[in-house]
């Protein structure tokens, strides 16, 4: 299961296409801000979290902190996608334990492979 985070609607929307169509089997959830993602965070195990940075109520980063800092999802793999490509946001999200960094535009051939690379590292970790 993976857990699609952004304000944006059509971000949203994009996203959820892009991996449902190349990872047809794989459920997709979708939340509009941090601490909707958070409360899903403490109701289900989610595999991944694609995360968008600047949202209301909750960033991105500040999701990623919480979510490094809590023992039951602290080890979900966690990419930001967003339009931040600041050298010192960039560091920010590595330093609080990013998995990923894509930046916006999105292109969804790219999401897709950095997806595939997270989900590789996750079936041999299982194995």
């Amino acid at each position: 299961m993976l857990l699609v985070v952004d304000d944006s609607h059509m971000m949203r929307e994009f996203i959820k296409a892009a991996i449902t169509e190349s990872f047809p089997s794989v459920e997709v959830y979708d939340a509009s801000n941090g601490k909707e993602a958070q409360q899903k965070l403490e109701a289900a195990r989610f595999d991944v979290v694609l995360c968008d940075w600047e949202m209301p109520e909750m960033s991105g980063s500040d999701l990623l902190k919480w979510v490094r800092s809590t023992p039951p999802v602290k080890d979900i793999p966690f990419i930001m996608v967003t339009a931040k490509r600041e050298k010192e946001s960039i560091l920010d999200a590595i330093n609080t334990g990013v998995t990923d960094y894509i930046v916006k535009p999105l292109n969804a051939e790219v999401l897709c492979q950095k997806l595939t690379a997270v989900l590789r590292r996750l079936n041999q970790k299982s194995q």
